[in-house]
């Protein structure tokens, strides 16, 4: 008889769980406190550095072939070699929905689930993944301790955007460690936001550097059609995997401690966790999650570091030894070898970085000096 898999929370974690876990032939629920779709709190930007997973299978906007990254001086990232999209988020977890339905899995929604719930799933199903975001059930449930988080705040606007078509755009101030961001949906729709991920002056409030920010960039006089926020996960949980519960996503932990974004992770570890438990193994998960995503993290947090603690001009110049120019001169390369968040982030951006199931990170593409560090963050504990 197929193992019966609880999967609460159907953001694309969980939704990617569910689908895994159906089409390896587990007897899988799917549990939503809402209609899945909607309710949407993200900026909806769709990194996949690692180059793992497939493209989104409906919602594209459109492929991010520049960001835009403002500290000092501007700086155009090319991105033609990375999969990054812009996606609208609600069509494309309505769609993964009807994949995992198709495939067998029983989808339940807006059916809130507490504590006294979640003991009672615990008797129904075999195993549980918990996907329910970074304030999740199992945190009340197993009382874990917080992980450090990033306050952000969001509002989508209608406006024009002609110009940003094809583009994101991230600026970083001198007072905080974090940005503002410009996510276009479409010509004439964007989600603007902002985010701290480090330490920050005293006396500064989310909203008000919103609406500086609004001005600076003359979209103060545009239409607000959506307020969200809240927190980001920028640390992970020592632990994802509580008896017969596996956490996935913003529960672990897994969101990007250097911008925020989580989509991928969340996708990939709810892939790991299906996996692990089809092939009897969940305890297995916590290992695969750290191949494939740990030194991609390790990484991220590294250069958040680096930003949060060096002055905004050494910050600046790290940027621009990054990403300054597309002709490296010989006194520069020798900067970049001493440099390791450079080197990184130039051999990140040529997009070479991939990883893949069975190997994890795949290190064959980098230049040396690339490898050994990416070897080194490799061993990292999280």
């Amino acid at each position: 008889m197929a193992k019966k898999v609880a999967v609460i929370g159907a953001g694309p974690g969980g939704l990617y769980a569910a689908k895994e876990a159906a089409g390896l032939g587990l007897n899988v629920t799917l549990f939503d406190k809402g209609k899945i779709g909607e309710n949407i709190v993200c900026a909806e930007g769709f990194f996949d550095l690692l180059k793992i997973l497939p493209p989104p299978v409906a919602g594209i906007c459109f492929p991010v072939e520049e960001i835009v990254f403002s500290v000092i001086d501007t700086f155009l990232i090319d991105c033609s070699q990375l999969h990054i999209w812009m996606i609208d988020r609600s069509k494309w977890q309505k769609a993964l929905k009807a994949e995992a339905a198709a495939l067998g899995c029983k989808i339940e929604e807006q059916l809130s689930i507490g504590p006294k719930e979640f003991r009672q799933l615990e008797k129904e199903f075999d195993w549980i993944i918990d996907a329910t975001g970074v304030q999740c059930l199992s945190s009340s449930i197993y009382h874990l301790p917080p992980v450090r988080t990033a306050p952000t705040i969001q509002y989508t606007l209608e406006g024009d955007f002609t110009s940003f078509i094809g583009k994101i755009k991230a600026v970083a101030d001198p007072r905080y460690c974090g940005y503002a961001w410009i996510f276009p949906q479409n010509a004439y729709v964007a989600n603007v936001g902002l985010g701290w991920f480090g330490k920050r002056e005293k006396g500064l409030q989310l909203r008000n550097e919103l609406h500086s920010f609004l001005q600076r960039e003359g979209l103060a006089h545009y239409d607000v059609v959506k307020r969200v926020g809240g927190p980001i996960p920028v640390a992970r949980r020592q632990k994802i995997v509580f008896n017969k519960t596996l956490l996935i996503g913003d529960a672990a932990g897994l969101s990007s401690p250097l911008h925020g974004g989580g989509i991928d992770t969340a996708c990939i570890s709810g892939i790991l966790a299906a996996r692990a438990i089809a092939q009897q193994q969940p305890q297995h998960y916590a290992a695969a999650v750290e191949k494939i995503i740990g030194a991609k993290l390790n990484l991220e947090e590294k250069i958040l570091k680096v930003w949060e603690y060096a002055d905004f001009a050494a910050f600046n110049k790290l940027c621009a030894l990054s990403f300054g120019q597309k002709e490296t001169t010989f006194l520069q390369k020798m900067l970049l070898s001493l440099t390791q968040e450079a080197a990184i982030l130039q051999y990140v951006q040529s997009g070479k970085l991939r990883a893949d199931w069975q190997r994890g990170l795949v290190l064959d593409d980098l230049p040396f000096i690339a490898k050994k560090i990416m070897q080194k963050l490799m061993k990292t504990a999280p």
